[in-house]
């Protein structure tokens, strides 16, 4: 059995000129260098852009999209899908006292710099607000 075709999502087309993501081939060069050489054969196709890591591809072309879509296909590229417009679900985010803390404190050094206590008040709360906030190494 053949393997499924990559889904390729368009992200912006209008006559002319369109953008294309395969997510699931982000990164790979090998792929998209397969691609741009595949698409720039199909009669109509003037330029085709890879950009291997963003996964995303331009191309520049005379016929409608859906006839180069449907040579993409035959030449077993990509198959156009639809972009969900609703992300997957995701775990909600745990909430993080650390954080809050942390932001109050950034805070707190911005309203110490608008009051001219730069040294220490300021800069002492940027540092704790930092260290809670993950940003500093060894914390």
């Amino acid at each position: 059995m053949a393997e499924p075709l990559p889904i390729a999502e368009i992200v912006h087309a209008m006559p002319g000129r369109a953008r294309l993501r395969i997510a699931g081939r982000r990164g790979d060069a090998v792929f998209f260098a397969a691609v741009a050489t595949g698409l720039s054969t199909v009669a109509g196709v003037y330029k085709v852009d890879v950009r291997p890591f963003t996964g995303s591809l331009l191309i520049q072309h005379g016929p409608p999209l859906e006839r180069i879509a449907a040579a993409a296909k035959e030449a077993r590229l990509f198959a156009v899908g639809e972009a969900s417009a609703v992300p997957p679900p995701t775990e909600a985010a745990e909430f993080n006292p650390k954080m809050l803390v942390g932001l109050g404190l950034a805070a707190l050094g911005l309203w110490q710099l608008t009051e001219g206590k730069i040294l220490p008040p300021a800069i002492t709360l940027g540092w704790y607000a930092a260290h809670l906030a993950g940003l500093m190494v060894g914390g």
